[in-house]
């Protein structure tokens, strides 16, 4: 236990020592930006909302309201599933098509270039065409959840680069993600520290934060 306690400190070190990156530093025009589930169905009601989630709202939206003309794309993933949907085998039953749940918060939807990609599994990897990255060297992941479609998303899209041999960044701002919080079943502080460092050890690039 006592080693236990030990290994997390160091990995609550590791974040706590993240760097702050300057956002003037990258080629916008050769960045894109993926927003995972910032929707009604986790931000704002249904069974699987959380505070957490909505708390992310806000930060994102004055994050990517002044970069919107300059992102090569910004693209919003959102869960959206039929009833007959296998993954809700796994999960209560959220975000269903025609529902409100699977919206894309309001507060979003006013940012100029957003495309809306739906997705039926909690990796959005599956619900795009990779080639539309073919010009990209930067991408940039916010929103929720840290440890389930946050991480599945981009150590898979780190995956699929190496597997192809190719050299992109992959950016995580840990100020902008976040995950659902339930005492003794999800804890949601444990689970962030854990994935996070994860992400860092698959060769994602993880940040406390950009400075505009």
């Amino acid at each position: 236990m006592e080693n236990m306690l030990k290994e997390f400190e160091v990995l609550q070190k590791n974040l706590e020592n993240l760097p702050i990156e300057n956002l003037a530093d990258y080629d916008l025009s050769k960045t894109a930006l993926f927003i995972v589930d910032i929707n009604n169905g986790f931000a704002k009601e249904g069974a699987l909302y959380s505070d957490r989630i909505k708390s992310l709202i806000n930060p994102i939206y004055e994050f990517v309201k002044p970069l919107e003309k300059k992102l090569n794309k910004i693209i919003a993933f959102t869960d959206t599933h039929e009833e007959d949907s296998v993954e809700l085998l796994s999960y209560t039953p959220h975000c269903l098509v025609g529902s409100e749940e699977c919206k894309v918060v309001d507060e979003l939807l006013d940012i100029e270039n957003l495309e809306i990609v739906p997705k039926n599994s909690t990796n959005g990897f599956f619900a795009i065409d990779i080639n539309i990255l073919n010009d990209i060297d930067n991408v940039v992941v916010v929103g929720d959840c840290t440890d389930i479609c946050i991480y599945q998303f981009v150590v898979t899209l780190k995956a699929y680069f190496n597997e192809k041999n190719i050299n992109k960044n992959i950016v995580v701002p840990m100020n902008l993600v976040d995950t659902y919080d339930i005492p003794f079943v999800h804890p949601g502080d444990l689970l962030n520290i854990v994935f996070l460092n994860s992400m860092i050890q698959n060769g994602v690039k993880l940040i406390k934060k950009f400075s505009l």
